[in-house]
């Protein structure tokens, strides 16, 4: 039996050099994944400060704070405690609160679009530096006026709920 050894040609080596150096990549790539949703290691726990109110909106920096904590209970990635132990904490100013019509019955606005707009950031404690910010995290809510204030009660909850859920995501997106 004749044995046939195979060399690599110089046809093949662009090839291999190629694969090599995506191989390469791929692995220095990766090694910066991570399980915790981009969290680095030393955050464990995140509180939230109240948020500045720089509008004339009464409560609403209280109605955020508790819907940012209710959002972060329970999450596998990260614990939530008190702003003055955690690890990170969530933080910023409420900027404006505008409300416009969308929808008219002849000279009557049927519904309501209400827009909080906040500044936003985690500030990582220990590292004494920002880990995400955004100058423009906004959420909406929509209402029928006449449905009373309760619609425009959910209307503030829907709002809220997608602030802190944006915040939440750039917190657990790696930033």
């Amino acid at each position: 039996m004749v044995r046939h050894h195979l060399r690599p040609t110089r046809a093949r080596a662009p090839v291999a050099a190629a694969a090599i150096a995506l191989v390469a990549t791929l692995l220095v790539g990766c090694g910066f994944y991570s399980t915790s949703g981009g969290l680095p290691t030393h955050v464990r726990t995140v509180g939230v400060e109240f948020f500045r109110n720089s509008t004339a909106e009464a409560g609403i920096e209280d109605r955020l704070y508790r819907t940012l904590g209710d959002r972060l209970v329970g999450r596998a990635q990260v614990r939530y405690a008190s702003a003055r132990v955690a690890d990170a904490i969530i933080r910023g100013t409420i900027v404006e609160v505008h409300e416009e019509p969308l929808a008219y019955t002849g000279e009557q606005a049927q519904r309501y679009q209400l827009l909080v707009t906040v500044r936003a950031e985690i500030w990582d404690r220990g590292r004494q530096r920002t880990l995400w910010k955004d100058d423009v995290v906004r959420g909406q809510g929509v209402y029928d006026p006449s449905a009373g204030l309760g619609a425009r009660d959910r209307a503030y909850n829907d709002a809220l709920g997608e602030v802190a859920q944006r915040i939440i995501d750039g917190l657990m997106s790696g930033w």
